[in-house]
């Protein structure tokens, strides 16, 4: 083959050249790449249009270069440059392709690239585009091929890079050619030129090719840290100097800065992940001649007849004059041509990557014969500061990574069983290790910046903690025994080591904590399942104090924690005598459980020991716990297993099994082998819901609500369903607990407030929209509440929204927030479903909600069940007081009705007044 290099003067000499130089070639293929510095459309037109008429089956390719077009050693500026590559043994291919997608690479490389393609050369018309994804999509088909290239450029910012391919001229997507040879001879290599130096450093927080920190720093900051605060910010000058360096597969790949963004976050020639491990590196003008000379002998190793290089702008700015050399080393060996890019391609194995300030190059012949070529001169060896200097630096880097590496050691061990936390000088966490993760609940994020008493349990003393800092402000080691919670409210326990950690003069600069959990000495659930695994035949039962998450609801923490201990102090007592329970295991949140081992599985031993239990349960609803100041009438709910390998898990799926049915006695065998059908049900649910929302079948069913003191219908509670394909109406009660849990709630709750804010402009009357936590949390959704209500302002007095009271709040502040702004657009709140979620009545004081919607189970049983009824007037009482308007749900029956009436609760809703309908029913 061969490689002949024109620059363009006019169209006249160009038709000559091709004449002379190029058509005497017979039977070749013939790639021409045209590579120009600046952009003149009209130009290169004309130019390509001239070579196609004389080489009508010739390959055009080309693209832009910033600054300089490199022929042999010289630099081009401003001028055209046409490369005319003279194939004998070898074809050409060439396409263009827009659409970058992975799925598209990969086809791309399944049908371009073929089993004797030699060569792959790529050239990108914009660095922004998702390169690296690209490379390594085709990366898996490579087949024998290299691959070379680079991001097109041009030399001033301002100016758009272009690309060619055959006779049009393009400003985004790439140009791909293959050169196909049985005989072609090609290997690949490239100089750097910087140097590692410094510490590895983790990339900790990135978007592609943005990074935002590292270590955990933000990124201008520890630039700052290292290289001084007068660092310019001119990447020219400065930052360009030191690049970031990842090691892939054994190769150095820069990253220079190429933007300082407003955020002060830096955009960088190239993709860093996170987790990615990089160093500083530092360009070494003293290396330039012998890494050229390297390089030398590594293009003339093989047999070469062409090179094509491809070299950085960033590398071109940074080494000016030196490059020279480089560009000498290269044309030495063989004729070159080469353009400066926005960062090079380059082949390591099978793995296409993106490189950055390199000088990358490949060597082409066909046929294998070794040339001879005048190498560069030897110069004798001079000492290099900067290397020396360089060479001092990392010595002692190694010698600290040697040291951190055995206290690494030292810190994994400690890791693996001890909770760790560091904070600062204030008491917030500054770092954690996974064990505290774990056994917290929290992620890490969660906890920096926070102080312990995230994880403060209610009931720990404070004088322990008012101790804690006593001693450690002292700079004297604290230790002590701590009851935390975890975010999931569970409570566990700690010993604890505080250390106070001391600079050189002694002063403090943070406080490291080391805890041991010993919750497993205290927890009696933890003793409880270790037992079931020694018995034999075990009979377990676990009761509940009955409607105990509603007690929480009326009473405050202080005495629930009365009521507990008195049942715990008199619970074996409800016992008929004789019964053999000897023993109970308090579990907390009102759960106590009794464990005893049966003779063997006989229907006849397990019946006598449920009627015991059956026994105990009516005694204890007939006894009253008395206190000092109050007596509390008490009940229970039971859940029995005889599983011995799942009995704990069976018995609480079978309170939870009470809890939906309002029963207050279970058997709960094989309720757990039940839950895999429960797990396919739910991704049938969940595909009904997604098939739904395609189909616009999301819907709203309106059900009235009557005014006891007018009686008349004043308005409306929105309620979501759900037309299924056979055209049923499925209740929200089928999806929406699962449509929580997935990632289709917050479209359903979208929809509802569209339906329902359409809904109260059609009927002229109030609606009610429940609204979740889970959607106030939600910014969009609250954001999507607040434009609507701006939207009809003059009709927003007519919305309500219900806060439902079964969801766990993680920040009341967004729901105050929230409520605040509902109320400035005059928009009104009330509290859903009120006695089964929020922990007092002060809460509720916070909310200011204007109306009190209270709990349909409540409604529900009041007739018969005077607990109920108890509980009942109590909101009504309060809610008088504080100006509320109460609503009466459930209500099914005309005795409900007279009863609520009597009751005097402003507003009826249930089936009595009417059911749920479709909009266009009550139009």
């Amino acid at each position: 083959m061969q490689l002949k290099n024109y620059i363009y003067k006019d169209l006249n000499e160009l038709k000559l050249y091709i004449d002379n130089k190029i058509i005497p070639q017979e039977k070749s293929d013939i790639l021409i790449q045209l590579f120009s510095t600046v952009y003149e459309k009209d130009k290169i037109k004309s130019i390509i249009k001239v070579i196609k008429e004389q080489l009508p089956n010739c390959k055009i390719v080309g693209s832009s270069s910033s600054k300089n077009v490199c022929i042999n050693n010289e630099k081009v500026n401003k001028k055209i440059v046409i490369s005319f590559s003279i194939f004998q043994k070898s074809f050409i291919r060439t396409k263009y392709i827009e659409n970058l997608s992975i799925s598209n690479s990969i086809k791309l490389s399944q049908e371009f690239i073929k089993d004797d393609s030699k060569v792959l050369i790529l050239f990108n018309s914009d660095a922004k585009n998702n390169i690296e994804s690209f490379l390594e999509a085709i990366s898996y088909n490579l087949k024998n091929s290299i691959l070379v290239g680079g991001n097109s450029t041009t030399t001033f910012d301002y100016e758009q890079a272009f690309i060619i391919e055959d006779q049009k001229i393009y400003k985004n997507g790439i140009v791909l050619v293959a050169i196909d040879s049985k005989d072609l001879l090609v290997s690949n290599t490239f100089t750097f030129n910087w140097s590692k130096v410094g510490k590895e450093m983790t990339i900790t927080k990135s978007n592609k090719n943005r990074v935002y920190e590292i270590d955990n720093m933000p990124v201008l900051k520890l630039y700052k840290k290292y290289f001084g605060d007068k660092l310019s910010l001119n990447l020219n000058e400065s930052l360009i100097s030191f690049p970031l360096v990842k090691t892939v597969l054994g190769v150095d790949i820069a990253r220079s800065i190429i933007k300082v963004e407003d955020d002060n976050s830096f955009t960088y020639a190239g993709n860093l992940n996170e987790g990615d491990k990089v160093r500083f590196a530092i360009g070494n003008l003293d290396e330039v001649y012998d890494d050229s000379v390297q390089l030398q002998n590594q293009l003339a190793s093989k047999p070469v007849e062409a090179i094509y290089f491809y070299s950085c702008k960033k590398r071109d700015h940074f080494l000016s004059n030196k490059l020279d050399v480089e560009l000498n080393a290269i044309s030495q060996v063989a004729s070159s041509i080469g353009i400066f890019t926005q960062g090079e391609f380059y082949q390591i194995g099978k793995k296409l990557t993106h490189m950055n300030i390199t000088t990358t190059a490949i060597t082409l012949s066909e046929n294998d014969i070794l040339r001879k070529f005048s190498s560069c001169p030897i110069k004798s060896k001079r000492y290099s500061s900067l290397t020396a200097l360089i060479n001092l630096v990392n010595t002692v880097q190694n010698e600290l990574d040697e040291n951190l590496n055995y206290l690494n050691q030292y810190k994994n061990a400690i890791d693996k069983h001890t909770i760790v936390s560091k904070t600062n000088k204030k008491g917030l966490i500054t770092e954690v290790n996974s064990k505290f993760c774990e056994i917290s609940g929290y992620s890490k994020e969660e906890l920096i910046g926070k102080s312990h008493n995230i994880i403060r349990h209610p009931e720990a003393s404070k004088d322990i903690f008012r101790k804690m800092w006593k001693t450690i402000q002292k700079k004297e080691v604290f230790q002590g025994t701590i009851k935390n919670m975890s975010k999931n409210k569970k409570p566990y326990f700690v010993d604890t080591i505080i250390k106070p950690i001391l600079d050189k003069k002694g002063n403090i600069i943070e406080y490291l904590g080391l805890r041991h959990d010993i919750t497993a000495f205290v927890n009696q659930k933890i003793q409880l399942k270790a037992e079931v695994k020694t018995v034999k035949y075990p009979f377990l039962a676990i009761v509940k104090i009955e409607d105990f998450e509603i007690l929480k609801d009326f009473y405050e923490e202080e005495i629930i924690h009365q009521i507990e201990d008195k049942f715990s102090f008199e619970i074996l007592d409800f016992f008929p005598l004789n019964s053999g329970y000897k023993k109970f295991y308090s579990l907390g949140d009102g759960e106590y459980a009794f464990l005893k081992e049966l003779e063997n599985f006989n229907p006849d031993i397990i019946e006598h020991e449920i009627l015991l239990l059956k026994k105990f349960q009516i005694n204890v609803k007939r006894g009253t716990l008395q206190f000092d100041k109050f007596e509390f009438d008490i009940s229970v709910v039971l859940s029995i297993s005889t599983d011995k390998k799942r009995s704990y898990a069976e018995a609480k799926q079978g309170l939870k099994q009470l809890y939906r049915t309002k029963k207050d006695f279970i058997y709960a065998q094989g309720l757990t082998s039940n839950l895999s059908e429960i797990a396919k049900s739910n991704i049938e649910t969940i595909k009904m819901i997604k098939t739904a929302i395609q189909d616009n079948k999301i819907i709203s069913y309106y059900q009235p609500i009557y005014n006891n003191k007018t009686k008349k219908i004043e308005k409306y509670e929105s309620l979501v369903r759900i037309i299924s394909d056979d055209e049923k109406v499925i209740s929200p009660f089928f999806f929406i607990d699962i449509a929580k849990k997935g990632r289709y709630y917050k479209q359903i709750t979208s929809i509802v407030i569209d339906n329902s804010f359409l809904a109260m402009k059609q009927l002229n009357m109030d609606v009610t929209i429940n609204i979740s936590i889970i959607d106030i949390e939600d910014e969009m959704i609250r954001n999507k509440i607040f434009a609507k209500l701006n939207e009809c302002k003059t009709l927003a007095s007519k919305v309500t929204f219900e806060l439902l009271e079964d969801e766990n709040i993680k920040d009341f502040s967004i729901v105050k927030e929230f409520i605040k702004k509902v109320k400035e657009l005059n928009g009104n709140i009330a509290i859903d479903d009120f006695g089964s979620g929020y922990s007092n009545f002060e809460r509720l004081l916070d909310f200011e909600p204007t109306i009190l919607k209270i709990d349909g189970s409540l409604i529900k049983n009041i007739l018969k069940d005077s607990f109920s009824r108890n509980i009942v007037e109590a909101m009504i009482v309060f809610a008088k007081k504080e100006g509320l308007k109460t609503v009466a749900e459930f209500v099914s029956s005309k005795e409900i009705f007279d009863l609520v009436n009597e009751l005097n609760i402003d507003y009826s809703q249930g089936f009595y007044i009417d059911k749920p309908k479709a909009l266009e029913d009550i139009l």
